[in-house]
């Protein structure tokens, strides 16, 4: 039986939280660092669900709603706005008594700000489908999105020109309503054939991609790759399918799975995740160079991206929880 949806919500998004950091510390160890004869770097596709899976919470949350829209535009793109802009004064503010240099360029900061930007815009509109379409429907876009995450992929490889345009579906947009989806979808199988199911998919799509990084497959083949091909609006979301294997088959492993214990802090997280998002690259600047002078060996190297990526995550959770007890601003940074 599924539990509280709440529950298995915020579960999500403490796991997601924490694999955006992990992979931007992966990130600081991209040169081809080897340990037994595999890319360190091949790891960080482990935890390439983050992204997808705070999509498809948003899809969860907010699609199939009563939604009023000057009210919906007004509350939501404040919810994200406001602590954006807190987080690049702040960011402003440290670059006047340090060397990180403060990009004047708003849109190149904080590319997930501008990508749910955009989709917060697109939910009105996707909430209507959803209101007035059967779930045989919904399955349809489903499948094409898969389709056009898979014709994409074969473009990439081969290389060829086309003008075959799915961008409507392969986008962010796709994460939302699988994401709703699968939040609604009883899946008529035995408990635990369902959740060895779901274990297998994640890990041979998992293994999928870290083959694919150049180590062993060649690098193309599970590349990710823009959410749009324009060159107007692009996105660091991968759609491959691949990772929507992967993110889709976490979503069904947590909605189906109970954790008890913890519940307050994983709360607590769950709260301040998107704080914590904006807030880790000014964390990561400042503990960088301690972190990155500790290995000496590939073993030692994998040890540190696990003790960094675990210290920022909880450096982040003290930061943004202090800072929202603060009067005033409290309410403008999470």
């Amino acid at each position: 039986m599924v539990k509280n949806r709440i529950e298995y919500y915020d579960n999500l998004r403490v796991l997601a939280i924490f694999g955006i950091i992990a992979i931007h510390v992966f990130q600081l160890w991209h040169h081809g660092e080897q340990v037994n004869g595999m890319y360190i770097y091949m790891f960080s596709e482990i935890v390439r669900y983050a992204v997808p899976i705070f999509l498809m919470l948003s899809g969860a949350l907010l699609l199939n709603r009563d939604i009023e829209l000057s009210y919906f535009l007004r509350h939501k793109i404040t919810r994200i706005a406001y602590p954006f802009i807190f987080y690049l004064i702040l960011s402003f503010i440290l670059s006047l008594f340090t060397d990180k240099g403060f990009s004047y360029n708003i849109f190149s900061q904080y590319w997930y700000f501008w990508m749910i930007f955009g989709v917060y815009l697109s939910v009105p509109i996707i909430n209507k489908f959803i209101q007035h379409a059967s779930i045989r429907e919904i399955e349809y876009f489903i499948i094409v999105f898969l389709l056009a995450s898979i014709f994409y992929q074969f473009v990439l490889f081969y290389r060829f020109d086309n003008y075959f345009n799915l961008n409507f579906f392969a986008a962010p947009i796709g994460f939302l309503v699988l994401g709703y989806y699968l939040s609604i979808k009883d899946f008529k199988m035995d408990f635990r054939k369902l959740m060895v199911l779901m274990i297998l998919i994640f890990l041979i799509a998992t293994s999928m991609k870290m083959l694919s990084t150049g180590a062993i497959m060649p690098k193309n083949f599970a590349l990710d790759y823009e959410a749009t091909q324009s060159v107007v609006l692009d996105s660091w979301v991968d759609i491959s399918i691949f990772v929507i294997l992967q993110a889709g088959s976490l979503f069904v492993l947590f909605k189906n799975l109970n954790f008890k214990g913890c519940r307050k802090a994983i709360v607590s997280v769950s709260n301040l995740s998107y704080g914590m998002y904006l807030i880790h690259s000014l964390v990561m600047f400042y503990i960088t160079p301690f972190f990155t002078s500790l290995p000496r060996n590939a073993i030692e190297i994998c040890l540190v991206i696990v003790f960094m990526s675990i210290f920022v995550f909880l450096v982040c959770w003290l930061l943004v929880w202090v800072l929202s007890k603060i009067p005033v601003i409290g309410k403008y940074c999470c």
